[in-house]
């Protein structure tokens, strides 16, 4: 029997659909689609200084064009696939009778565990670039090896030394890195921080700080009894995230590490690029720009497979209006 859910259209409005609330990287990287796969971005100082006032009927003063750093680099495919063999079609179809709300449901839920696997990597590949300044993949198994660089300056990857690191809760000064880099990235960007990412680790160091810890006796102690954690701090809002993914070697990791701190003014920092593929349709192909999915038959063996993929690249245009701390 052929179901509907099966189909190439039907299967990529479905990929589409499935909600990830818990991927809030995806934030930072609004999608903009692009005509091939080379995409281009351009690193923009932005402009701070102010225009000149001219006398009645004077001209205009010339101003210079703005700092520019053109980057480029090949958008990545990402793709999963898995085969629904004879026992399974016979699990699905449920011998001797056809059931097919239960086939497609079953279906369905293929589908759905094949696009978490590539909405992970697509959530750690934004995570990686957002707490590292690059987007470095190293993969052997299939080998794969690219570093997409984007021009971060030094000064805004932060690695506290000695007494200075968040774990030692008696002479670290939290509060005082916060203003630090929260006006680093205002002179440099010309925009506000506003938020602030790590996981329950570093929580855990804020929370334990006794610099903090006499603040929470005045300023945010019903705060923390009511969030579980610090969720305002230096004019900044804190996020705690502690989504889990499984690496390539079976291990479950943090998208934000144990030791990194992102300080970060969101608005226009970055975007996600994602190209065209080909795409098998009946006897011919069709280019699909985004997530996509699709289904094709094997005749020996006898079997269905289902894909599911995406040609992307996330990439941070504005890198002075992030800090990434190392903060143990």
């Amino acid at each position: 029997m052929e179901f509907d859910v099966l189909k190439s259209r039907t299967m990529t409005e479905i990929v589409r659909r499935f909600p990830r609330p818990q991927h809030i990287g995806a934030a930072f990287f609004p999608e903009k689609p692009i005509a091939g796969e080379i995409a281009g971005w351009d690193v923009v100082k932005g402009a701070r200084n102010m225009a000149r006032y001219v006398a009645q009927g004077g001209e205009a003063h010339v101003s210079t064009l703005l700092p520019r750093l053109r980057l480029s680099a090949a958008t990545a495919l990402i793709k999963e696939k898995k085969t629904i063999d004879e026992a399974t079609k016979n699990f699905i179809d449920r011998p001797g009778a056809y059931d097919e709300p239960y086939g497609e449901q079953a279906i369905t839920d293929e589908l759905e565990a094949l696009d978490r696997m590539i909405e992970n990597r697509r959530e750690a590949s934004r995570w990686y670039a957002l707490t590292n300044g690059q987007l470095d993949v190293s993969q052997s198994d299939p080998a794969v090896r690219f570093v997409v660089d984007y021009g971060m300056d030094a000064t805004h990857k932060i690695a506290k030394t000695g007494t200075e690191k968040w774990n030692d809760l008696t002479n670290s000064k939290p509060m005082d890195d916060l203003l630090e880099w929260k006006i680093l990235i205002a002179k440099d960007s010309g925009v506000n921080a506003t938020d602030m990412y790590c996981n329950s680790t570093v929580m855990r160091y804020l929370v334990g700080n006794s610099d903090i810890r006499d603040l929470l006796k005045y300023q945010v102690g019903d705060m923390l009894a009511k969030n579980g954690y610090i969720t305002t701090l230096a004019g900044i809002n804190i996020t705690v995230y502690d989504t889990t993914y499984v690496d390539d070697n079976g291990d479950v990791q943090y998208y934000i590490p144990n030791d990194k701190v992102i300080l970060v003014a969101r608005e226009g920092l970055g975007k996600t690029f994602v190209s065209p593929t080909d795409v098998p349709v009946g006897d011919t192909t069709k280019k699909v720009v985004g997530k996509f999915s699709y289904s094709w038959v094997t005749k020996d063996p006898v079997d269905t497979w289902m894909l599911v993929g995406v040609r992307e690249l996330p990439v941070i245009q504005n890198p002075d209006q992030l800090v990434i701390a190392t903060i143990v």
